[in-house]
């Protein structure tokens, strides 16, 4: 973004501020200069009129021109195309010096005397304006003839290219940066006022306005004047353009930040909506005339007769052209990263600017816009910065920055203007402050850290995660990581649950993980097979992971597989160790898991044996299941005996461990051989003493069951009592009571007895 002094001080008072005091401050409000450069036109260029203009009678390409140069008249051979009597000019002097040794002298251009030269204005130091020589009027100020150009102080400018970051499409403009400059210079902004003109009154119709949009339309001015002023500026900001209306749009996009475009012809009717692109498109008589904020039509704009003002959300924008292949055009640089939302600011600005009366309408009044509201106070305002800063100080600075703001009681409600998108939370309006403020006039403090607990739900998840990882590591089991896609045709071939397609993977890695998994169990099938195939005599995995169900939605479970043999060969099994059972897997994942109980579980499952199959249970709720891997799908795997168990990760219990006062005196244990009708089963007996027993009853279990044809229609069910007093050692009397009663118990609710 490039700024002159002189156009800034059209919309800021500038008066005692230095050029140098405005590009520090510039760089300490985060607009970086990226340099500064004087413009200054030599000594000895004037400025002059051109009396008479005659063809050089040797010469078709030269004319003899007599010029007043204020106190006297001279001669002046000149060759360029646009030279004409009447014309004020910036004529060099004989001895003027316009750099690199060219210096202004006496000559004869084909036989006729010349004193001086009539210069364009790359002639003279300034940017290059068309070709031929630069003629002047008044908006450079009062020409007095014989002065030098030099003494004009709109035309020796100090011209700063500032570097902006993407989010700050609100100074793209010199109104924008005044208004930054405003604030950090605590001055307020001069209202903009143009001179009375008697100029065309202008038609002008707002014809879209809406939150994220807003287009008005104007009938264009006919009769342009040649600025030199304005040719000069756009000079200075690489803008110039070769037809005078787009220097006159040009002119006021880079002065008010407001989106212009011109067209060549007028429309009866125009609608905005939508194109086959899903693009917010401005149609004229069905005809697309412009995408708002991205292209227009490709018309002759010279004798345009309608001007059109946009604005669109950057946001909205620059997310509808993504991945599509739109032409877009200069327009949507500025666009898609916020423009100026006051249309009316711009017109207003050209109609001025082109000497015409834009016709006064209540149509033209747009809604107010706001991009978002936020509350904060100014105890968090000083929290954060770790300064106190005074209400009134920064009430200031968000009022010039054209903040709305209203008074709580503890603070401010503000409503952000859309020009500034990139303000959305509390955090963004404190650095707009501490950034006006200056962070050098930020005290510095000693750090203070007040730790609070940290614990939330997240933390919590990655502690219970970590816990059970731990405990399974420390049983032996190994853990696996495995992608969270599966194989759609093989999950159908188990009866796993699968997702709708029009709920699938758009896009899967391969056709192999073509869908989400909604079991854990067929990757650690996998992953077995392939390390008892690499020579591994038994393989233990577990796996924490996300799955989903037929929905999407996702959870996350914890699976165990044991395949092979159960301990590692050694002396106590001659080398030869009995592959993984039922019970040896239940009690490695019962260490893991903790306190769970199993039942019969009354669903199949496609990858269970029928006759090796249990559901776990924590407290009442059933999570999940363990049972032996079904014969057919150890043979499709390759493998030998292989149990598996699921569990819903989120039932698992972890709390934090409470310390229990534990007994001093020893533990004894007594066994109940029980006579139990042979379709009882132990879950019944269990859930049944889990309430009821005495105190000094540590746990139970069964340890044997037995069946011979003397029992008839009942089983030999033995149950092990652990008994533990917490005040003394228990004698034979204490330990026969305790079961005497427990038999008692078992007789009065189930008809028990001893074998």
């Amino acid at each position: 973004m490039i700024v002159t002094r002189s156009w800034l001080n059209e919309f800021l008072d500038l008066k005692g501020v230095t050029t140098e005091k405005i590009c520090e401050t510039l760089n300490a409000i985060g607009l970086e200069v990226d340099s500064m450069q004087r413009i200054s036109v030599p000594g000895g260029v004037v400025v002059g009129k051109i009396l008479s203009c005659q063809k050089h009678p040797d010469a078709d390409k030269l004319n003899i021109c007599q010029v007043d140069l204020g106190s006297e008249t001279k001669q002046i051979v000149c060759g360029a195309k646009n030279v004409a009597e009447g014309q004020i000019i910036a004529a060099a002097t004989v001895g003027a010096d316009l750099g690199n040794g060219f210096v202004i002298k006496e000559a004869k251009l084909r036989g006729v005397d010349s004193h001086g030269m009539i210069c364009g204005s790359s002639e003279i130091g300034l940017p290059k304006l068309g070709d031929g020589i630069w003629v002047l009027d008044e908006s450079i100020g009062a020409l007095e003839l014989g002065r030098e150009l030099s003494s004009y102080p709109l035309v020796n400018d100090d011209v700063i290219e500032i570097e902006l970051t993407a989010n700050r499409g609100d100074c793209l403009s010199v109104y924008g940066v005044a208004r930054d400059l405003s604030s950090a210079l605590d001055i307020p902004l001069k209202a903009v006022t143009y001179p009375q003109s008697a100029g065309e009154e202008l038609d002008c119709k707002i014809y879209h306005d809406s939150q994220d949009s807003a287009l008005i339309y104007q009938e264009a001015a006919q009769e342009l004047k040649e600025q030199a002023l304005l040719d000069l500026r756009l000079g200075f900001v690489d803008n110039y353009d070769d037809d005078l209306r787009c220097r006159y749009l040009n002119y006021t996009i880079q002065a008010t930040g407001v989106l212009l475009r011109a067209y060549h012809d007028s429309c009866q009717k125009i609608e905005v909506k939508p194109d086959l692109e899903g693009l917010e498109s401005v149609y004229c008589d069905d005809k697309i005339i412009s995408r708002i904020g991205i292209n227009q039509s490709k018309e002759e704009k010279k004798n345009a007769v309608m001007i059109e003002a946009s604005y669109i959300n950057p946001d909205v924008v620059s997310k509808a052209v993504m991945g599509k292949s739109c032409e877009k055009d200069d327009l949507f640089y500025r666009s898609s990263r916020g423009s100026e939302s006051d249309l009316m600011f711009g017109l207003d600005y050209l109609a001025k600017l082109t000497g015409s009366e834009k016709l006064p309408t209540a149509a033209t009044k747009q809604q107010e816009k706001y991009a978002t509201q936020i509350a904060i106070t100014f105890a968090k305002i000083n929290t954060f910065i770790g300064q106190n800063i005074a209400e009134e100080k920064v009430i200031s600075i968000l009022e010039k920055l054209r903040f709305k703001l209203q008074r709580e009681e503890m603070g401010l409600s503000i409503d952000v203007p859309t020009f500034r998108h990139d303000i959305v939370n509390e955090q963004d309006i404190i650095e707009e402050i501490v950034r006006i403020v200056g962070i050098d006039n930020i005290r510095s403090a000693p750090f203070v850290l007040a730790e609070k607990m940290q614990m939330n739900d997240a933390y919590r998840s990655y502690k219970k995660r970590n816990h059970f990882r731990a405990r399974a590591a420390a049983v032996g089991f190994f853990e696996a990581v495995h992608y969270f896609f599966d194989n759609r045709q093989r999950m159908e071939k188990y009866n796993m649950p699968v997702i709708p397609e029009n709920l699938d993977v758009a896009n899967p890695i391969n056709n192999d993980l073509n869908t989400l998994r909604s079991t854990l169990l067929l990757h650690l099938l996998e992953s077995s097979s392939t390390n008892l195939k690499h020579g591994k005599n038994a393989v233990a995995l577990f796996e924490i992971g996300r799955v989903v169900n037929s929905k999407r939605e996702e959870k996350q479970k914890i699976a165990f597989i044991f395949s092979g043999e159960a301990n590692p060969p050694s002396l106590l099994n001659h080398g030869k160790p009995k592959a993984i059972d039922f019970l040896s897997f239940a009690s490695k994942v019962t260490a893991v898991l903790g306190n769970i109980k199993v039942q019969q579980c009354q669903e199949e499952n496609a990858l269970i044996n029928p006759y090796e199959y249990a559901s776990i249970m924590i407290g009442d709720q059933v999570c999940g299941f363990i049972g032996r891997v079904h014969i057919d799908v150890e043979r499709d795997f390759d493998l030998p005996a292989t149990y598996i168990c699921e569990v819903d990760f989120d039932a698992l219990v972890y709390d934090n461990i409470i310390a229990k006062a534990y007994s001093k005196f020893p533990a004894l244990s007594r066994d109940l051989s029980l006579l139990i009708p042979k379709e009882m089963k132990f879950s019944d007996i269990r859930d049944y003493l889990t309430g009821v027993l005495p105190d000094e009853v540590v746990r139970f279990y069964p340890i044997d069951i037995y069946h011979d044809n003397s029992l008839e229609e009942k089983v030999s069910l033995t149950v092990r009592f652990v008994l533990q007093s917490m005040s003394k050692t228990m004698d034979d009397q204490d330990i026969t009571a305790i079961m005497d009663q427990i038999l008692l118990l078992l007789k009065e609710k189930f008809s028990l007895e001893i074998r």
